[in-house]
């Protein structure tokens, strides 16, 4: 390769530009914390600042003034533009200043020097990051959104019915919607419910089914041992599993619905309904574990493997029941906290240094092990929920450990 093959017409938002020389650099933002009486600083490098290649052209010939008129025009356009460089291609790019130069020895031409700054393609300010637990809040977010959809379309699956035979008692539908309340019942106790009729009031049903949920996830505090606190609400979860539709009828939009199809859609009102308390008992153990970090990232992606589940066969229920339009309200915000949750288990796995194996170079317990990696003694805990050690207190030189990088 050489510039006879590799060189690029240079344009800066479409105009050309016969480039006399080029200089390119970059620098890192770095963050120097001192400390008074302490020689040296701890450095934090924030990332790479932006690029900010710098040109020379030359405008020349009979024209060159009109020329010039008209790239000074584009110049002083506001926002970013695209810069094709003549050796690194195609930039996105602010333009920060030009300047212009004529010599008197230079009849009929003009140098012009370009300074440009790298922009990004979607700029988003630093506010915009969200911290862990808040990403992990953003979990439960989506789970009003949710169930207000699933049960407006229950409601209108069963008001139909009831339309169409306002005198029928309707006992197999009422059955149906009564078990779930009965489980959540037998899951947890002190929660008011409005107590309204289930088939009159069928939005009041999912209201009170979505408060069982909450309840079971609200009896755990996620403080001691978040691992047990969040397979105890599993659990209790995984008991209305024989209460979830089958996916064997469809409703439509266009047709009556039978007591059966009726029946099936509170099934699936069901399924959803937990599905989400699953995803917001995993947004409680995450927001414990961003605050207080005592999990591997197996762990965590196991927890969000699982709320993940729940949510998709809560989504394949919903597709094979309702139309496409009743069933794209109930999806999407159900696939947006499928992500949170994704999101959330993602930031929490990256806002602790990596997993490594190291092996000890002297023997001791863990207390003299985490003093030896860490200059802190009291991460010895941590060492011990990462390993399976079968003699904590005597550990020998050679043997290997899971630790955190730092």
């Amino acid at each position: 390769m050489a510039w006879a093959d590799s060189l690029l017409e240079c344009t800066f938002r479409g105009v050309a530009l016969e480039v006399l020389s080029t200089s390119d650099g970059a620098a890192r933002a770095l963050a120097l914390h001192t400390y008074p009486w302490v020689d040296g600083a701890d450095v934090e490098d924030m990332g790479r600042e932006p690029r900010s290649p710098t040109l020379t052209a030359l405008f020349y010939g009979d024209d060159y003034e009109a020329r010039l008129k008209a790239a000074i025009a584009v110049f002083d356009q506001a926002g970013a533009g695209e810069l094709v460089h003549p050796v690194f291609g195609a930039m996105n790019v602010h333009l920060r200043r030009y300047g212009i130069e004529h010599e008197a020895d230079g009849v009929d031409q003009a140098r012009v020097s370009l300074e440009f700054v790298e922009a990004r393609d979607q700029p988003q300010p630093f506010y915009s990051r969200a911290l862990p637990v808040q990403q992990a809040q953003a979990v439960s977010a989506q789970s009003a959104v949710v169930r207000s959809a699933a049960a407006g379309a229950v409601a209108g699956v069963i008001e139909r019915l009831r339309a169409s035979a306002p005198l029928k008692a309707f006992n197999e539908l009422r059955e149906t919607l009564l078990a779930p309340i009965t489980q959540g019942l037998a899951e947890v106790q002190g929660v008011v419910l409005s107590g309204a009729d289930v088939l009159t009031e069928p939005r009041a049903w999912a209201n009170d089914l979505a408060s069982l949920v909450d309840g079971m996830v609200d009896t755990r505090d996620f403080t001691s041992d978040v691992m047990t606190d969040w397979r105890a609400v599993s659990t209790g979860f995984g008991r209305f599993d024989a209460l979830f539709g089958s996916g064997t009828s469809s409703v439509s939009a266009s047709v009556t619905p039978t007591e059966s199809q009726a029946a099936e859609a509170a099934k699936v009102t069901t399924q959803v309904t937990v599905a989400t308390g699953q995803a917001e008992n995993a947004a409680a153990l995450l927001g414990a574990e961003a605050e207080t970090p005592t999990l591997t990232p197996v762990d965590i992606e196991t927890v969000a493997n699982a709320a993940r589940a729940a949510l998709d066969a809560a989504i394949e229920a919903v597709r094979a029941l309702y139309p496409l339009e009743t069933a794209r309200r109930i999806v999407e915000p159900l696939r947006a906290q499928a992500l949170a949750v994704q999101e959330a288990a993602q930031a929490i796995i990256e806002a602790r240094p990596p997993l490594v194996v190291r092996t000890l170079t002297a023997p001791g317990n863990l207390r003299l092990i985490a003093h030896r990696l860490y200059g802190d003694h009291t991460r010895a805990p941590e060492l011990w929920r990462l390993n399976t050690l079968r003699t904590p207190n005597a550990l020998n030189t050679g043997d290997r450990i899971n630790a955190y990088a730092q």
